[in-house]
């Protein structure tokens, strides 16, 4: 077996662990939550150290804040388990103490949207990001538009009123209708066999299947259209990869380059 230098762990005493809960993608969290965790943690031990990176003359925390509190404030231990990082610079470790958070399951979408705005303040592109988080360009899309709407919007993406697709509906309205959008949205859903207004109902039609797409491919090919839009179904579809269609609109559109658009709504990715 080879030893992994990077993921060692130690007994490291909590007064030379730094404890910065602004670095914490999470921020603050609830007392009630950290006794619950302390409860198990005395019952059944830490199933998983916390983990830090070398900082001055001790640690910084890099993951596993609620845990750190656990042990620190209600169980009063001496020495936390902690897997030492010595690979890390800070974006590594903001990106690191991100994804171990949506592991586990523990942000609402506004605080994955706020930490996706820390990591990266003078933004990015979605390929990148999505690469960088393990996560789909449209996961990414979707959270760096809800910090760019209204601050009652952003609260009820936080309390799971409305969706990443009822934000997508509200994004295609005007800035200014966006809040009461929302709120029709919310009562809406909360009354069964109401209808939503019609220019946010056309973002809620569902998807069509693969045969519905196959099917319309036919009909067009049928009716003498050729060339790139029925290639476009049948890249929906599954038939045809990113690589070959990216191809097709270069025929299309030689000035225009969509591997160096960053904005571009297609995030193609290589086959």
């Amino acid at each position: 077996m080879e030893r992994l230098k990077h993921y060692d762990v130690y007994e490291i005493p909590v007064k030379d662990i730094f404890y910065d809960e602004s670095f914490n993608c999470r921020g603050s969290f609830t007392l009630q939550s950290v006794v619950d965790l302390s409860d198990s943690i005395g019952e059944i031990g830490l199933q998983f150290p916390v983990v830090v990176q070398p900082w001055g003359n001790g640690y910084r925390l890099i993951a596993g804040h609620r845990r750190y509190k656990a042990c620190v404030m209600f169980l009063k231990w001496e020495k936390i388990p902690s897997v030492v990082r010595t690979d890390l610079d800070e974006h590594g470790a903001q990106i690191l103490n991100l994804i171990e958070n949506l592991e586990r399951k523990d942000l609402n979408m506004l605080e994955e949207a706020l930490a996706l705005r820390a990591i990266y303040p003078d933004g990015v592109s979605l390929r990148v990001a999505a690469r960088e988080l393990k996560r789909p360009t449209r996961w990414v899309h979707c959270r760096q538009r809800l910090v760019q709407l209204p601050e009652d919007v952003q609260q009820l993406a936080a309390a799971g009123r409305i969706t990443a697709i009822d934000i997508e509906a509200l994004w295609l309205i005007p800035e200014d209708e966006r809040s009461e959008a929302a709120k029709k949205i919310v009562t809406i859903k909360g009354r069964p066999g109401k209808k939503l207004p019609t220019k946010l109902r056309r973002r809620f039609r569902p998807r069509k299947t693969k045969e519905q797409i196959s099917k319309m491919s036919g009909v067009m090919l049928n009716a003498g259209i050729m060339g790139l839009p029925p290639r476009l179904l049948a890249w929906a579809a599954g038939y045809l990869t990113d690589k070959e269609i990216r191809v097709d609109i270069k025929k299309h559109a030689p000035e225009y380059c969509i591997d160096s658009d960053a904005n571009s709504p297609l995030e193609l990715e290589d086959d």
